[in-house]
């Protein structure tokens, strides 16, 4: 294993042989916090959340022990159900993230909101009121659907959505016409909102007139919903328009994209055409939430390149401050009434951290329980070095070759199908703006955005930088409605091409979470079939980066063990370079899953596996591991993810 970096979690022995064995309840002598801050891990709506100032620090304590599998630096209400994110955008040198909310519920339901969170680097959020709520008796009586928000060419952001109202709400005015009605239990609508003049973007008016009140007559359709909006050159090569898709799909035949242009983005749309569709089922009958954009070309990080020897680079303890509780805070309504106005959050400049180094351990019996162990089938080396919070990520200009040869890969179209259960899609390839067509034959695809089983809905924005960032909705993977939030967003990924590859990361932001003190190690040697404990590192809210030295070995990776035999028992996260894939494989399947169980996960002896096959380029594995609480995001060095959630009640690490 070449390096690995751990910001705060436990680490603890575990031998393999107890791997996939039965569950039991076992005790231990708990490990001395690596920091002062561990305290504060894992309380609800992590840093820089803004918290109602009612709320006691007791209050959220208590909240903690209810459901210590609770994420802290994810984006997400601090209660509620939560799924697509919609219009992320970046406006007056703020970041903002709309999202799909139940306020008063914790599953989803109609009379769903557009919450909303505003961020000025990334990872310190501020809850503001909802952007849009339903209006009775409107074409959005029973729901704010999905959609995009784009700034317009004189700078004014406008928000573009789906609106429903169901077809059993006598209060919301006639049916279409036979000829443009879908016949589903709700009738669609495409609209439109505006800010109040607030840079806070805090306050939001609808237009009265519908951007599209209706899809085209005489189309066998299977939904019309999920705009999504992006510049094109005009039909004659002069000028631009604007492109909005449309989420859809034709009977009996798969799913399909529709495309629409218009020279303003407030009316005059015309209907283009399919921008591609399916010709059978297998990739979805409908496909939600389309996203097309031309990437940009960068070369790997050098310094990643650079690297020779494996190991843990570093093991950070993410920053979890809690703001401080005082005064009383306003509703969302009151806010709203009050002019959108929202307490701040916490701030604090980052800090250095201090690095640590392992001691070694003569303990291998895997008494050690709910701990965190790296593992190896015949791994000959494993070290750790640091690492510069920013690199990993940096991203470099094309080279004067690549310039020369222009790739034909230059598009990435991303569709969700279906259903929360199912993988969201990507293809790269052409995008014709002559025809506005994206030509599947030829491109790359279809492809599995995310390899994990929770991702869904993704949505992008580019931001004042110049930089493409991606947002998607984690979803529990036990029964939803048993606590008092569902779900949360993703860590925003850098997405952009190296060749003809899709590349996923974290953006460099995230890792101005790191505090208090860092682990390292180098040249730590893993025998066969062999746990080797990482010991003294202890915690819920990690920034782990590891390279993986194959040697002789056939597969390699972390397990995660959890102390609770309430749990799903032990999971590790696993890289096999016979197979050229990246799994995390579960002792037993999560309690309680109910109708969020993935179909497509595999069982062998009890085994739950969730991952799929990667583009290896060389015998080293670049490895990012982000852990909050229950939430796992997995990047790694040549642009694949892979999300999931590891329910453990408490965490330690090994290496195996």
């Amino acid at each position: 294993m070449r390096n690995l970096a751990l910001h705060r979690q436990e680490v603890s022995c575990l031998d393999k042989r107890h791997f996939g064995k039965p569950r039991r309840r076992v005790t231990h002598r708990a490990c001395k916090p690596i920091t002062r801050r561990a305290p504060c891990l894992g309380f609800p709506n992590g840093p820089g959340f803004k918290q109602d100032k009612q709320e006691t620090m007791l209050d959220m304590a208590n909240s903690l022990r209810h459901d210590p599998e609770k994420p802290v630096y994810h984006v997400m209400p601090r209660h509620g159900w939560i799924n697509d994110p919609n219009g992320p955008v970046f406006y007056e040198g703020k970041y903002h993230v709309f999202y799909q909310h139940i306020i008063n519920g914790c599953e989803w339901d109609f009379g769903i909101v557009w919450g909303h969170a505003a961020s000025s680097d990334l990872v310190h959020w501020e809850h503001m009121p909802p952007a849009l709520l339903p209006t009775p008796g409107g074409a959005d009586a029973d729901g704010c659907f999905s959609g995009c928000c784009i700034v317009d060419e004189d700078g004014t952001p406008i928000i573009l959505y789906t609106g429903v109202r169901l077809r059993s709400n006598p209060e919301c005015g006639p049916l279409p016409p036979a000829e443009c009605d879908l016949n589903l239990p709700f009738v669609e609508t495409q609209l439109a909102a505006v800010p109040e003049g607030d840079p806070t973007l805090a306050m939001w008016s609808k237009r009265e007139e519908p951007v599209l009140p209706m899809p085209p007559p005489d189309m066998p359709l299977v939904g019309w919903r999920d705009p999504f909006i992006f510049e094109i050159k005009g039909k004659q090569g002069n000028g631009r328009e604007w492109g909005m898709l449309m989420g859809s799909g034709l009977k009996g035949q798969g799913g399909a994209i529709m495309i629409y242009r218009s020279e303003s983005l407030y009316g005059g749309w015309r209907f283009d055409g399919m921008l591609c569709e399916a010709n059978n089922t297998e990739t979805g009958a409908m496909w939600e939430c389309p996203l097309l954009l031309e990437l940009t070309q960068t070369q790997a990080s050098p310094k990643a390149s650079a690297q020779t020897t494996g190991g843990i680079q570093s093991i950070h303890d993410l920053h979890t401050q809690l703001p401080t509780p005082t005064g009383k805070a306003a509703s969302f309504r009151e806010a709203r009434n009050q002019g959108g106005q929202t307490d701040k959050a916490v701030e604090s400049e980052p800090g250095n951290f201090q690095e640590l180094e392992p001691q070694p351990s003569a303990s291998t019996s895997g008494k050690a329980a709910g701990g965190v162990s790296l593992l190896s089938r015949q791994i000959s080396d494993l070290s750790v070095v640091s690492q510069d919070s920013s690199s990993g990520s940096a991203q470099q200009p094309p080279t004067q070759q690549q310039r020369q040869q222009p790739m034909q890969h230059t598009h990435f179209l991303c569709i969700s199908p279906d259903a929360p259960t199912n993988p969201v899609l990507y293809w790269l390839g052409a995008f014709d703006h002559q025809n506005t067509k994206f030509i599947l034959d030829g491109a790359k695809g279809p492809l599995k955005l995310d390899l994990g089983d929770i991702l869904y809905a993704p949505n992008l924005m580019i931001d004042g930088k110049g930089r493409h960032i991606l947002w998607g909705w984690l979803q529990e993977r036990r029964k939803v409605g048993s606590y008092d939030y569902a779900g949360c967003l993703s860590v925003p990924r850098l997405v952009h091409l190296r060749g003809n590859r899709l590349i996923q990361e974290p953006a460099p932001e995230v890792s101005n979470l790191r505090r208090g003190q860092c682990w390292k190690t180098r040249h730590l040697s893993i025998q066969e079939e062999e746990m080797t404990p990482l010991e003294g590192l202890r915690g819920s809210s990690l920034d782990i980066e590891v390279v993986l030295d194959r040697g002789d070995a056939s597969a390699a990776g972390l397990l995660f063990q959890g102390w609770d035999a309430a749990g799903e028992g032990s999971a590790a996260i696993v890289y096999d370079w016979e197979r050229s894939v990246l799994e995390a494989i579960y002792e037993a399947p999560p309690r309680d899953m109910g109708a969020t169980q993935d179909p497509d996960a595999e069982e062998d002896d009890g085994l739950r596996r969730v991952g799929g096959p990667v583009e290896a380029d060389s015998g080293d594995v670049h490895m990012r591991i982000l852990l909050d609480h229950s939430c796992v995001e997995v990047y790694l060095g040549t642009g694949e993810v892979l999300s999931t959630r590891i329910y453990r009640f408490a965490l330690l690490l090994s290496v195996w």
